[in-house]
């Protein structure tokens, strides 16, 4: 069975391809929210079984079973996923007080491996990082919603600039973690410049800090910040005028279209 055949067989659809014709901003605002909306739809099928798993009495590690499909979505070459699964609260499993089940995508001389990231979840040892304070993690605890980390080189997985989707897991009304999967901004920049560059205008796609997720002009690149944009009203969608730039949103992601004026 092939990697994809694989993936189908768990139900799992392929990432957004790029739009027919793109015509406009609008045009790479909508890919931009039709794959918010995959991964999302991703996030929901993983909190699903968690929070029944959850709602058990005394869960342990043994009784998390999202291994098949976090492992179908790594291994299909279609899909954007360079790493997924769930991250706890702590105190909510019975046999240990913190715990990340989580999947990344090896790639050798060989192919493509998927592999169970090994992190250090004693709090007493000297390698231990408490992921409870990372922004992926604590945002989604301050605010109960889920939340788009980055772009940002994650160093605990990836090592690559990576986009982080997160969504809580609450189970009888208590916070009890996170379920997440990581998108290369390579892939992300492949797919997007597609519909981009069909474009005649200079696109800028950017996260809610003004920071270049992908761009059309070589000017910009990941990383880059774009300073003084009015994002905050813009996302809120009040109108604001900036001397620069004009802005379109994206419905399902707190990410901005911007074009030049």
């Amino acid at each position: 069975m092939t990697r994809a055949a694989t993936a189908a067989s768990a139900g799992i659809p392929s990432s957004p391809a790029p739009t027919d014709a793109p015509t406009s901003a609008e045009d790479v605002a909508q890919w931009v929210s039709d794959f918010g909306s995959w991964v999302f739809e991703q996030l929901g099928a993983l909190r699903s079984t968690l929070e029944r798993t959850l709602a058990a009495p005394a869960p342990r590690r043994a009784d998390l079973a999202i291994e098949d499909r976090c492992s179908a979505l790594l291994s299909d070459s279609r899909t954007a996923v360079a790493g997924a699964g769930a991250v706890f609260a702590p105190g909510v499993l019975a046999d240990a007080p913190y715990w990340l089940e989580w999947w990344t995508v090896e790639t050798r001389a060989g192919g493509t491996t998927v592999t169970k990231l090994a992190a250090e979840t004693d709090p007493r040892a000297v390698g231990f990082r408490d992921y409870t304070e990372l922004p992926w993690y604590a945002k989604v605890l301050a605010s109960g919603e889920p939340q788009v980390t980055g772009p940002y080189v994650d160093y605990l997985c990836t090592d690559q600039y990576t986009l982080t989707f997160t969504a809580p897991l609450v189970v009888n009304g208590r916070f009890a973690g996170v379920v997440g999967v990581d998108v290369l901004v390579a892939w992300f920049e492949e797919h997007l410049l597609e519909v981009m560059g069909a474009l005649e205008r200079t696109c800028v796609l950017v996260n809610a800090s003004g920071r270049v997720v992908t761009s059309s002009d070589p000017a910009w690149v990941t990383g880059d910040l774009i300073r003084d944009l009015p994002t905050e009203r813009w996302l809120a969608g009040e109108a604001a005028t900036h001397p620069r730039w004009t802005a379109g949103r994206c419905a399902t992601l707190p990410f901005l279209v911007l074009t030049p004026r």
